[in-house]
């Protein structure tokens, strides 16, 4: 995996579904709020999520379920009503995967503070899982909760 989301001029290789906003910025990172979503597809399932405002500030997300069958995250009620999500299909929840020195074997995906934007909005929050005792910040990508590919 790339370990830089930087498109080259010469070789589009960024897809940019979406820009959002998440207005009170990251955990520890309150004055990045605006960022866009970036996918290649020689990646995939990982994407990238960019700040608009400091391309240099960037991270590898997944969906969740892309990687685990049994994640069942539950927010907060005035978390949900803050992002206006009545249903599951309103939400997408991203985890922030941890590379250490582009080793995959030793990678780790934060599960305790997902990213969960309302897709109709596209406005979000990352936030600290109502039920986070049941996950890890340092869940290893491949273990074997992990969805068989």
């Amino acid at each position: 995996m790339k370990v830089a989301p930087e498109s080259r001029t010469e070789k589009e290789v960024w897809i940019k579904p979406m820009e959002f906003e998440l207005p009170a910025g990251l955990i520890g990172l309150e004055d990045a709020t605006r960022f866009e979503l970036l996918i290649n597809e020689e990646e995939e399932p990982f994407m990238w999520i960019r700040c608009i405002d400091r391309h240099e500030l960037a991270f590898v997300v997944i969906e969740p379920s892309k990687i685990l069958n049994d994640y069942d995250v539950e927010i907060a009620d005035a978390d949900a009503d803050k992002l206006d999500i009545h249903c599951s299909e309103d939400a997408l929840i991203l985890n922030i995967v941890t590379l250490k020195d582009d080793d995959i074997e030793s990678a780790t995906v934060n599960l305790v503070g997902p990213i969960v934007l309302n897709r109709r909005t596209l406005t979000g929050k990352q936030l600290i899982a109502a039920n986070y005792m049941k996950f890890s910040a340092r869940h290893p990508l491949l273990s074997e909760s992990a969805v068989a590919s």
